[in-house]
């Protein structure tokens, strides 16, 4: 395969249509059936005897509150991870606290999180909660989610916007962090903040210290080119197939059924429906190397009698080039080679 950006940088994360947030919660909570019993284990010890994703050493600051952060990094190449939230917190607040990232271990590896920080510099440290013990010891199975400690114990537990909505209230000063801070402490076991889950939604601005360095492709920008084997043997290319007609690109997962590719089946004959009625464009589907091989591709191709050409996307090389985190999407592209549109509904 060759392959060749004409207008960014080739992006080369080494992954697939990431699952969607219900396929991760939806393992988020079979994992919470299967490790009920270790829920337990202290999250301060674990911390301490942890380290980050890449190996090195994750020394507490004990004179300052430990500020979790759980969240998905496929999320914030989406451009919805909570980069933007952490940088317009207080000063009050980050000055005297902790920030720490964790990565649920759920379809990432520590290559791909190397190069997410490489997008996502202020994302450290990060750490790779392997077999969800964090999670577990905090009996948290849903995220983005931020937790608070004090010398150990919780003071806070919620989501981002739940996060806002106490900082705007009683992190803004360190006399009020502190007065907050002893109201909790003194009402622990920890409790949900009263209020806090009717409150509105708590604006915040991006700013530079949020912006990251990755970009994904968008209307008008011009599309990735590349030369490809289909599963049939034919070379193609998206000059080729987009001289004479618009392109419409089709990214596809193998795994059908599965809990990240709900109502595939259906998708799957809308798509073929398309192609069959649809010739004012070329079409070309493009299916994910993630956990599949080959022959498992041709056997999908064959189970549902797909009508439009397939390459198998080796090393998800297409995938990482269009910046698609998702299954099933689609990009439609024009004849000059810029991109039309881009979303998850097949059309």
């Amino acid at each position: 395969m060759i392959m060749k950006n004409l207008s960014i940088n080739k992006i080369t994360m080494n992954k697939s249509a990431a699952p969607t947030k219900g396929y991760l919660i939806f393992t988020l909570m079979m994992l919470a059936v299967c490790f009920r019993a270790e829920a337990g284990e202290s999250p301060v010890l674990l911390l301490e005897n942890i380290t980050t994703f890449d190996g090195q050493s994750l020394v507490l600051e004990n004179s300052k509150l430990t500020h979790l952060i759980f969240q998905d990094i496929w999320n914030s190449y989406e451009g919805l991870g909570e980069e933007a939230r952490i940088a317009a917190l207080p000063k009050a607040f980050v000055n005297n606290s902790q920030q720490i990232w964790v990565q649920p271990g759920i379809n990432v590896t520590e290559a791909q999180l190397a190069e997410f920080q490489g997008y996502y510099p202020q994302v450290t440290p990060l750490v790779l909660d392997h077999g969800h013990r964090l999670m577990r010891s905090l009996g948290a199975w849903d995220f983005p989610l931020h937790v608070i400690l004090k010398d150990g114990n919780k003071v806070f537990s919620g989501s981002g916007e739940e996060l806002s909505t106490v900082a705007t209230k009683h992190f803004s000063t360190r006399e009020a962090l502190n007065q907050w801070l002893q109201i909790k402490t003194d009402d622990l076991p920890f409790m949900r903040v009263a209020g806090t889950e009717k409150s509105k939604s708590v604006s915040f601005s991006i700013n530079e210290a949020a912006k990251p360095g990755y970009r994904k492709l968008e209307e008008g920008d011009q599309a990735p080119v590349f030369i490809v084997t289909t599963l049939s043997g034919n070379t193609v290319s998206l000059l080729g197939l987009a001289n004479n007609k618009p392109l419409s690109l089709i990214f596809l997962d193998s795994l059908c059924p599965m809990p990240h590719f709900p109502g595939c089946e259906a998708q799957i004959e809308h798509l073929n429906h398309l192609v069959t009625k649809d010739d004012s464009r070329e079409w070309l589907g493009v299916v994910s190397s993630f956990y599949v091989n080959e022959e498992i591709v041709q056997q999908f191709r064959d189970k549902f009698q797909l009508k439009l050409p397939l390459v198998f996307d080796t090393d998800n090389q297409i995938y990482q080039s269009y910046g698609v985190h998702a299954s099933p999407y689609q990009i439609d592209i024009s004849r000059d080679g810029n991109i039309r549109s881009r979303g998850s509904e097949i059309h």
